[in-house]
């Protein structure tokens, strides 16, 4: 790694890094401030329990919205979550190596005497950096959040850091396979592209797997398929398996990315 290297992009990405990370907590407090409105009334549990099943799983609404995790599980980890942190990834993944590509910054760098693999591995921990500070400060506001704005809702916080843990897992191998496509495609706008196309394939093939148990042969077809809030929330997620598998997904993919870096071509 490069110590210089390093501070510069934490300093060239901490804007954007502190813009999602505020927002991101910010949302969160939004619904969990609603959550002891939803609770007075029985309206929602009402509705939930006439709609079909398969919807139910399409918007993680399984087990209905009797506690805090389920709520949240359902709410904000079934989609605005994902939506958010893969922006995050996806577009910090590519201003981290496309980017300065693109821009002839990075063979300024190169021709110092940091070599290509310290360049990749030392983007990959801004990367990975980023990607903590951001579900670190989620899980704590959202404990914080309850505390202050629900204190009377059932919670188990548990679970919330699992599921927390278990996102940020995920949005890892997103960032992962957003770096390594930075480092192969010809240029920033086909990395980000294809990184996004990628990532909506998987969203809607774990979604459409939900509709009927003919198509449930999708979901494996998903990276998404790992990151299961309802189930985590219920205790049935597999996290000895998820999670090791997801670390193992994501090293392979920052290590291709330092190797296809190490080969490219670039004009310096």
């Amino acid at each position: 790694m490069s110590a210089a290297l390093f501070r510069t992009s934490i300093k060239m990405h901490a804007q954007t890094l502190l813009s999602f990370a505020v927002g991101t907590a910010a949302y969160l407090w939004l619904f969990i401030w609603a959550y002891p409105f939803l609770a007075k009334s029985s309206a929602l549990n009402n509705l939930l329990k006439d709609l079909p099943q398969g919807f139910l799983q399409i918007i993680g609404y399984q087990a209905g919205v009797s506690q805090m995790n389920e709520y949240l599980a359902g709410e904000f980890y079934g989609l605005v979550y994902i939506v958010i942190l893969s922006i995050y990834v996806i577009t910090t993944s590519t201003r981290l190596m496309a980017h300065p590509i693109d821009r002839g910054w990075m063979s300024c760098l190169l021709s110092t005497p940091v070599s290509r693999v310290q360049v990749a591995l030392t983007q990959t921990a801004v990367l990975i950096l980023g990607v903590v500070l951001v579900v670190a400060l989620t899980t704590v506001a959202g404990i914080l959040g309850v505390h202050w704005l629900a204190p009377d809702a059932p919670f188990d916080v548990r679970r919330f850091v699992e599921m927390n843990a278990v996102a940020g897992l995920m949005f890892l191998t997103v960032g992962g396979y957003g770096f390594a496509l930075s480092c192969v495609c010809p240029d920033e706008r086909t990395a980000v592209g294809i990184s996004a196309a990628l990532t909506v394939v998987f969203f809607a093939t774990k979604t459409v797997s939900a509709l009927d148990d003919h198509v449930s042969w999708m979901k494996y077809l998903s990276l998404f398929t790992a990151f299961d809030p309802q189930g985590i929330t219920h205790g049935h997620a597999h996290l000895s398996v998820i999670c090791p598998a997801l670390i193992a997904a994501a090293a392979l993919l920052f290590a291709f990315a330092a190797l296809a870096f190490r080969r490219r071509q670039m004009a310096l």
